[in-house]
Parts: C-alpha cells; structure tokens; sequence
C-alpha cells in the first residue's frame, strides 16, 4: 500500500536537513544552498522541510546517531494509503516522528496525519507520549486549539488525526520583524484565552513557542501541538515519559520552575506566553544567550532588558511593558494569578488596577517573608541577652557552655537567613538552590538554639523564676516559628513549588 521515496536520495535529504537544524535559523538556508551545489531540487526539498519543521514542534526530535535512517523509513510516498488516508505531502519530520497532510477520504477534509517514526514503533514511551497528547488536546474544545479528530491504530502503528491548519507560524511572521503592539496585544488575549480553556481542565502545555502556534485564514491563533503537554490526572506518570529521565521543553521558553524540575501549575505557560510576547514586540529573546546552558542560566538569574514604550507625547500610558514584565516574574507567585486574568488586562484594565493587583498579590507576601527572617534573626541576637546574665545561676561552666553554644546557633541562623534575603531581594531566583542546601542548616541551628534556651530555662527554675519563664516560653517560640510561621510565609511568597522543591532537595 505504501511506495518509497528512493532510499539513497532521501538518505542525503535527512542528512542534510538534520545538519541544518543544527545552525542558526539565519544561517539555514545558504547553508542549504552551498552544500546541496548543482542539485537545486536537493535544496528546495531540504528547505521546504524546515520551512514546515517548525509546524510539527517538538514531537519531531533530532535524529539520534544510532537512529540513523529512521526519518527516511518514516516517509511515505504521495497517494500512499495509510487506512481511509491518502498521503498529500509532508508537514515535518525528524528522527522520532512524522507529520503529514493528507486527505480523509471518508470524510473529504485535509487532515494532518502525526505518527511515531518506524524505528521506535516499539518503544513504549514514544507511545505513552502519543496517546498522552492525543488526549491532552482531545479533552479541549476552544478556537484557539487545534482540534484532535481521532487517534487510529493502523497496521499496528499509532496516528493521530488532527486539524489542518493552513496559514503560517508566528516564527514566520516574526521573520519579518516584531509587531506593533496593537498585535501583540491581540496575540496576547488569544493565546491566554486558549490556555486559560487548557487550565481549566487540568492540561499544561508545557512547550508554547511561535513554531507551534499558527495564524488561520480567520486571523485567529492557534495552538498546534500538546506534545509535551501534562494532564492533571497523570501527573504521577509524567517524569516516565520524558526523554532519558531529563526535562522536555524548548530552553528559551521554559519557565525556571520547568527548568529546576519542580512541580508545575499554569503559572509555567504563562511564563512562556511572556517569552513570546517579549519576541514579538521586540524581535528578540529575553534570554538568549550564545548556548542553551547560557540560556537556561539566564532564564533562571537574570532580568530581560526593559522594553521601550512608544507612546506618542498625550496618549495613555502604554502598560504592555509591565504586564510582560509581570509574565516574565521568576516567581510563580508574583506573576498573574490565571490566564483568565491575563485576558482580562489585556482586554483594557486600567494600569492602576493593574499596579494594586500586582503589589497585593506578589509585593506584600515577599515582604512579609522578607520581615520574618529580619525579625527573627534580630529576636535571636536579643535573647542572648538574658542567656549571658543568667550564666551564672547555673554553675559556671554549664552556663558559660549553653550560652557559647546558643552564640554559635544564633550566628549561623542569623547569617544564612540575612544571606537568603538579600538574594531573594537581589537576585530573585538564583538563590534558591543555596537556600535548599542551607536549609537543614538553618533548621539545626534554630533547634539547638531552642534546646539551649529551654536547658538554660529549666536550670533557672527555682532560682530566678521570672527570667526562667520567658527562656522557656522563647523556646517554645522559636519551634512554632520554625514549624509554621516560616513555611507559611514561604509558601505566600514564592509558591507552593519552592516548599515542595525543598522537600525534594
């Protein structure tokens, strides 16, 4: 039923292609060029495979080196049945998959036929993967997502059926510069409104980019491809299905959260919705760096540079700036609480509005924790007051020891939880893989700064009743403190995935 491409000229088209993904996107096509020589049909089938690569999204992964041939045993000729399916052409492909258009005979539509490369049919994992987003985008119903039709299983192999979505990719459009803001304000309200409907039904995207998201006749956005999406109810199998145990996802659009590996809500997509609209309306990635380990690492510690607003002298405010600014928050906690409230600033709400919002729900939970750490590290250095004066109600040397040992706590408390203020104050997010390693440090300072309070206490105790009583009840204080104050706190200011990710630490 099928009828090969010749095997030795597809052999040169996957070579070539799979070297060209490797460069820049700039540098593709003369590339493309220099090597194919004389063979100018060489080159336009190359080139037109990248300029369709972008639609497939991640799903398509870099041929592996002991892979090599699978992309050409993936392909299948024009006219090629695959059931009720006739083969138009060729969307994209890569070493682990394949997407076509081609046409549903029964129904007499375009569709796009996406499909597991032959060699990893077996691998339960690509399929895993496949069925997962099969029903990640079928559990949706929203203009602004590409519709799943059906998920067939063909000649022992899996397919999905999907929308076809003629038009071109945001990648494409920016290929000819950014837009102005009125468009990234209108991409901004359809891409929220789109993730606001996957949120609301347990589904994460996880890898929102311009190359999966593509503009229809209508004008309209779409969102083409949910294969790294995460559905609530699996969210138990999702580190099973990635790839090698690592974290899926495109390095320039992954949220610091996704890249840290903590546990992840919709905050994440967001991230990456502010990704892109800082793209669109400046040209450029707010994190690129020369490597993706240099793009990781700057996603995770530095702040984008600011976007010019041009505003003609009279108009209102432009606050698209602050609001991508406010996307791009390292913090979960300090971005928008939910895409539905993305749209709705988009939409028009005012900037002061948009100012409280932001000062309610993300400036007074970082001071409060911020306070809490100064407040404690102060309180601890004054306790040591009466620790020194009754030293010598005990007999000397146990007093002089309890009080030495308590110095000892209160310093190492006191340092690491000054240090962990400044950097969430200065540096946001890079300071939290120091806080999870110096948690336990912290935690076993304060106990034994606790102990010795209430050993100090209890040896007073009949002598000087008074001062006795108030190193017991500050014991019991700094434990409360420890066990509840500060992780609530913790949590108001940085999000439930920086407790787990310390759990986890």
């Amino acid at each position: 039923m099928t009828e090969p491409f010749d095997r030795e000229r597809w052999a040169r088209v996957t070579r070539l292609f799979g070297d060209a993904l490797d460069r820049p996107t700039t540098d593709r096509e003369p590339f493309v060029r220099r090597e194919a020589g004389a063979d100018a049909a060489l080159a336009d089938e190359v080139l037109s495979l990248l300029g369709n690569h972008s639609k497939a999204g991640d799903f398509l992964e870099r041929l592996p080196d002991d892979a090599a041939g699978a992309a050409e045993a993936a392909i299948l000729a024009p006219n090629a049945l695959v059931g009720h399916y006739r083969i138009l052409g060729l969307l994209g492909m890569g070493g682990m998959g394949v997407v076509y258009l081609a046409d549903d005979t029964r129904l007499g539509r375009k569709v796009a036929l996406k499909a597991v490369a032959p060699a990893l049919a077996d691998d339960p994992v690509r399929a895993a993967r496949l069925r997962r987003e099969a029903r990640a985008a079928a559990a949706l119903n929203h203009p602004g997502i590409a519709t799943v039709h059906a998920l067939e299983e063909i000649g022992g192999r899996l397919y999905i059926v999907s929308e076809f979505v003629p038009g071109e990719t945001l990648r494409d459009e920016l290929s000819r510069g950014p837009l102005s803001p009125r468009r990234v304000r209108e991409a901004g309200i359809d891409l929220a409104g789109a993730l606001a409907s996957a949120h609301e039904r347990g589904v994460i995207h996880r890898d929102l980019k311009p190359e999966n998201i593509v503009r229809g006749r209508d004008g309209r956005l779409k969102i083409l491809d949910f294969g790294l999406a995460q559905i609530a109810s699996d969210v138990a199998d999702g580190p099973s299905l990635t790839r090698d145990g690592g974290i899926l996802g495109t390095p320039a659009y992954m949220s610091p959260e996704q890249i840290r590996g903590d546990a992840l809500d919709g905050r994440s997509d967001l991230f990456a919705l502010g990704v892109l609209l800082y793209e669109l309306r400046t040209g450029a990635q707010p994190f690129a760096a020369d490597t993706q380990a240099g793009t990781l690492a700057r996603i995770l510690q530095d702040d984008p540079a600011p976007i010019s607003s041009d505003v003609p002298a009279g108009s209102p405010p432009d606050d698209l700036p602050l609001i991508i600014a406010r996307l791009l928050e390292k913090i979960p906690g300090r971005r928008f609480a939910s895409a539905d409230t993305v749209v709705a600033v988009l939409e028009g709400r005012p900037l002061s509005n948009l100012n409280a919002d932001a000062q309610s729900t993300a400036g007074a939970p970082l001071w409060w924790w911020q306070f809490h750490q100064a407040a404690a590290t102060v309180a601890y250095a004054l306790l040591m007051i009466p620790l020194w004066r009754l030293r010598h109600l005990t007999d000397g040397v146990s007093g002089m020891a309890l009080f030495l040992v308590a110095l000892v706590a209160v310093v190492v408390s006191g340092a690491l939880r000054l240090h962990g203020w400044f950097g969430a104050r200065q540096y946001h997010d890079a300071w939290r893989t120091q806080r999870a390693r110096g948690r336990v440090v912290v935690v076993t300072a304060d106990l034994i700064f606790a102990a010795t309070l209430l050993g100090a206490g209890v040896r007073t105790l009949g002598v000087d009743d008074r001062p006795a009583s108030l190193l017991v009840a500050a014991a019991a204080s700094v434990v409360v403190s420890l066990i509840v104050v500060e992780p609530a706190t913790t949590r108001a200011a940085f999000g439930d995935a920086q407790e787990t990710g310390n759990r986890e630490s």
